[in-house]
């Protein structure tokens, strides 16, 4: 079974089409990477799948089951998670609390358990911090875990985000532009990460612009333009496409994939 079905899934805005039409499928693992230029519907896309938006028209199936406009908790619950394009980390927290935030729907939410602090909460906090700091490390963040998220580089807090949206356990996550803003070293780790999370069967789809990061990275690229499925397939038929390259991809971005 696919894990991921979009069909005819648009969605307008007044009368702009951002998503028109647009159908897939993605089978379970590998990373997928969705690739365009500004104003493609990528990010549009990740909004519809993830539930911040509701689809004007069309479906969304995961793992066989219709999700097109439950809401982002109950997709989480499912095992959808996802970063954003715009840091979204709380700065006046610790490091580890960011993380602990993500888990908060495989916590104990019993009031009389939280009312009289009784021992089968404190048991379920503690794994939690422990599953926290586990993946603190599995990041690469195990040395900043109590520190102050405001303390942290700017490739650090990219990948706090990874760490925090791990924690709801996701089958399928997704992530917005994850090395945007990132030199080659944070990008380099970056990528290092992702390819380490496909051993936990792990599902990845990103967005992204470093065509580099994409070429290495990728088992499958949609490429989306104005809304539209544009081309898809393995690097190697992306980056050669006529049509990929006169949209998008332009020599500059053609002779870097080649070059990794």
């Amino acid at each position: 079974m696919s894990l991921l079905v979009v069909e005819r899934l648009t969605r307008s805005f007044g009368g702009v089409r951002a998503v028109q039409d647009l159908s897939f499928t993605l089978p379970a693992g590998g990373i997928h990477s969705i690739i365009g230029p500004n104003g493609a519907g990528k990010t549009t896309l990740f909004n519809l799948v993830t539930g911040v938006l509701r689809p004007t028209g069309g479906s969304i199936r995961f793992k066989g089951e219709e999700i097109a406009g439950l809401p982002p908790e109950r997709l989480a619950a499912r095992g959808i998670s996802r970063t954003f394009q715009n840091l979204q980390i709380f700065f006046n927290m610790s490091v580890v609390d960011n993380v602990l935030i993500g888990s908060h729907l495989r916590l104990d939410r019993n009031v009389l358990h939280a009312l009289f602090r009784l021992p089968a909460l404190r048991r379920v906090e503690r794994q939690a911090r422990r599953d926290a700091e586990a993946l603190l490390e599995r990041v690469g963040l195990t040395d900043w875990c109590e520190a102050p998220a405001d303390s942290l580089p700017y490739g650090a807090l990219k990948r706090l985000e990874i760490a925090r949206a791990l924690a709801s356990r996701p089958e399928l996550l997704l992530l917005d532009e994850p090395a945007a803003g990132c030199n080659e070293k944070e990008t380099a780790e970056i990528e290092a990460l992702l390819k380490s999370l496909l051993a936990d069967g792990i599902t990845i789809v990103l967005v992204e612009h470093d065509m580099r990061l994409v070429m290495n990275i990728s088992d499958h690229i949609i490429v989306l333009d104005h809304g539209q499925m544009l081309a898809e397939g393995r690097a190697r038929e992306v980056r050669n496409d006529p049509a990929v390259i006169e949209a998008y991809l332009g020599q500059a971005a053609l002779a870097a994939g080649h070059a990794s």
